[in-house]
Formats: structure tokens, sequence, C-alpha cells
């Protein structure tokens, strides 16, 4: 996951076995996420066979994790849990100050690499895998146990072109809305349950004075927020999928996307949002609605972990988790990974690490999908048998209204094998600009649209 700007925010207390973590990387949008996730051993065995290798310095008991530095005070405990309970082998750290993901494509490359286990967003995994930068995990041992307790749709995403699995997950957001229950409270409403139900509220919050900007959602170009937030609100009135199995885009003529385009448009010329909304950066936009000034949000569940605790958010007590408006009540999920680099040196002891990281471990306890990933950031680990252990989902009740999230979790839909394409990161940026040409006029919701899929269709 690449470094933010915006202020960290506080996640849950951790486990005894972890010190304090710091959310501030998770806090990203939707496509540049930082990516941790591995796969265990089912049984116990060595996960790896057949994987290349490269000569590096060192004895083979050295392992390491490449990663952005912004994560660094997150991983640290669990880095040295491994280390002390994973004896002799020994996990270092290899860590990127900035632009981590176009430094490591460029370590890739050159073939300046020296880490065995590594991270990656949505869009890398195609290239890299065809140009052997990290190496195909079709057969570990146990790895069809491993792919059975995915969350529906997850191993799609792990997949290149050709079908073959070369990454295991990291974690699993989904866009989750978020209401302020006073500001409803005083116009003696619940939480909308269509959209127009929503665009009723907001005129009249704003018509009352409860709320000169009822709806805050992150519109931005940043992580291509924008993007990943009309996906959310597409699924939810029930878009069908924006890309099919070949990436063909399902854009243009979309009347739920049309549709979705054009109340961003009637929100944003009511002054129903802020006006400033398309250039205020992350930690604004979450300061908007966590101090009160509006009355919904759109993101993902480590941001309402952030925005339910009173040391960071005025609204705390206020601020509720309910599913998405819209006919089908669906959202948009994302995920992030890990992968295993061509230059691993070993290949049983890169199997340790990677199963450590994202997997059971050797102990079965998935030590790090669930403490780190479920508890004390409140995402989804991508297993299933991890999101629903019952401590996981009592932390979740610390922060969220379980039923709604737990029911939201299951209405996310992936956009599927399209965000491996290696265009991919490029269309996020492309659809983001294009996005907020439509909510500001320039454009029209069918020439947006059409723009769109044309830069899709250019791509082939």
């Amino acid at each position: 996951m690449a470094s933010s700007d915006h202020p960290p925010a506080r996640p849950p207390a951790p486990p005894p076995t972890a010190a304090p973590v710091t959310r501030r990387s998770f806090l990203r949008g939707s496509a540049a996420f930082g990516a941790v996730a591995g796969l265990g051993a089912i049984g116990g065995g060595a996960l790896l066979t057949g994987c290349s290798s490269r000569e590096r310095s060192g004895p083979v008991t050295e392992l390491n994790m490449h990663h952005d530095a912004a994560v660094g005070p997150l991983f640290a405990p669990y880095v040295e849990y491994f280390n002390a309970h994973y004896k002799p082998l020994k996990l270092g750290t290899s860590y990127v100050a900035q632009d981590y993901l176009t430094v490591t494509n460029q370590q890739l490359a050159g073939g300046n690499v020296s880490y065995d286990v590594l991270s990656a967003d949505e869009g890398y995994l195609e290239s890299w895998s065809k140009n052997r930068w990290i190496t195909s995990l079709d057969d570990l041992p146990g790895i069809g146990g491993l792919l059975a307790d995915m969350n529906p749709g997850v191993a799609d995403s792990l997949r290149s072109p050709d079908g073959k699995l070369y990454a295991l997950p990291y974690f699993q957001g989904a866009e989750l809305f978020a209401v302020n229950t006073e500001h409803l409270q005083k116009i003696g409403a619940g939480p909308p349950a269509t959209w127009e139900e929503f665009l009723e509220q907001a005129r009249e919050l704003k018509a009352k004075g409860v709320s000169a900007v009822p709806y805050s959602p992150y519109w931005i170009k940043y992580a291509f927020l924008a993007w990943h937030q009309f996906a959310a609100e597409c699924a939810s009135e029930g878009g069908g999928d924006l890309f099919g199995q070949d990436a063909a885009p399902n854009l243009k003529g979309n009347a739920v996307a049309r549709a979705t385009l054009e109340r961003w448009r009637t929100l944003y010329s009511e002054g129903l949002v802020p006006k400033d909304l398309l250039t205020t950066d992350y930690g604004g936009i979450t300061n908007i609605f966590g101090g009160g000034k509006s009355s919904f949000s759109l993101r993902y569940q480590a941001q309402i972990v952030g925005w339910r605790d009173p040391e960071q958010s005025r609204a705390a007590k206020s601020i509720k988790n309910v599913l998405i408006p819209g006919r089908t009540r669906q959202t948009h999920g994302f995920g992030a990974h890990w992968m295993l680099s061509y230059a691993i040196r070993s290949r049983e002891h890169a199997a340790t690490a990677m199963s450590y990281l994202g997997g059971p471990g050797r102990d079965g306890s998935y030590h790090v999908p669930k403490n780190l990933v479920a508890i004390a950031l409140g995402l989804s680990s991508g297993y299933k048998s991890v999101d629903r252990d019952p401590a996981v989902l009592a932390s979740w009740a610390k922060w969220a209204d379980v039923d709604a999230l737990t029911e939201q979790l299951a209405k996310a839909v992936p956009l599927g094998p399209v965000t491996n394409k290696k265009w991919y990161p490029k269309f996020g940026d492309m659809a983001c600009a294009t996005l907020q040409e439509v909510v500001l006029g320039k454009k029209s919701p069918d020439e947006g649209l059409t723009e769109m899929s044309d830069f899709v269709a250019e791509q082939k």
C-alpha cells in the first residue's frame, strides 16, 4: 500500500500479542491498497514446489517482506512474533518510502530484487506474471482447501488471464454507507432505503438547516476513489457487471450508470455536497463527516472504525453503518494481495512466510489475517473461517452494526478479472477525471460513459 497524506486513524485495541497499530496506509482508497495476504499450509505441509529462484547473499533462513514504509509500525509486532516463533527463520523487511508501486515495478524490471514476499494492489498481477516477476502458486500442497475457504469472488481476483493462481488475499474491503443518526432524527427519518429517498432526505436536511452539505462522498482522483464510489452506487441499483469476463465494458448505454451520474450531477448542482469536494484531500472529506457537518458518507470498513472513534470523530456516537440505498443493496468489493517474487531462494521457507502473513500459519490460527486485518483494522480477511470467527465478530461489534456489516459484505460485488489487467490503473485515473467532468457539467453522463468505454476498447 502506498503511503498517504491524510491523518492516521486509530483502530480498535489490538490483541495482547500486538503493539498499537496505525491505519494510515489502509485509509487510501480502493484501487491502491497495500497488500498483504498469504497462503497457509493445510495440514502443515510445505507450500511451494517448482518456483524459480535467484541467488542472493546471506543464509537461506533469512526472508524479506516487501511493502510500503508507511506500514512499518503496523507490521513491526507481527515481524517480531514471526522471528520469536519461527526460528531459525528470520523475517526481515524491505520497505519503500514513497511511490511504492512505481519503485517496485522498476526494481522488478531491473532485476534488483532482494525480497521473497511482496505486496501488490489491483492492476499489477497480469503484467508481473507475464514478465515472470512473480511465481505461480498453483502447485501449493493444500491450495484447494485454502481456496475453498475464501469468500465468494476472491479467488477470481487472484488469477492471471491464463487461469493460473499468482496471489492470495491480504484483505477485502467494501464501500459501506454511513449515516448520522442524530441528523436523521431531527427530520424524523430513518436510513434511506432507496436513492430517491436519500435525495429527498438530503434536500430536507439542507432546507431545515440540519446540514449545509448533507452528503460527503469521496469523488476524488486520489487512489481511484471516485471510480470505486461510482462502482458501488451502480452495484446498489443492479447495474450489472461493469466489465465482462473478457474485460469488455458495460458502461456505454448502461441505464443504471447513467442514472447514477445524473444523481451525482444533481447533488453537486443543488449544493448537497461540498462545492470544493472534487479537490479536497482524503483527510478533508473524512473530517466533514467525522466532524458532524454532513449526514451521509460512503467509505470502507477501516474508515468507519475511525469515524466511530470519539478521539478522532466529533460525531462518533451518532455515526452508524447501514445498508447502502438501492434496489439490490449491493456494493463494490475490492482487495489487495501478497505475491511471491521470482527471487525466492528457498521454496519451503518462502512458503512458511506466506502462510504466516496471510494464511493459517504453522498453528492454523490465521494469526495475521485474524488479529491484524480483521480485528485491528476491521477489514475482511478474504477467508470465511476468519470473518465468521466469534472473536472477529465481537471486535467488529465495537464499531459497527454487525448484522448490517455482515449483510453488506455478503452483498459486495467485485469488478472481476478486469482489475488484473495491466491497463486498469491507467483506466482508474482516466475514469476519475471523466467522472469529475460529468459532475461539473463539462460532459453529459452519456459522453462520460462513452469516453470510458472507448478508453477500454483502445487497450485491447
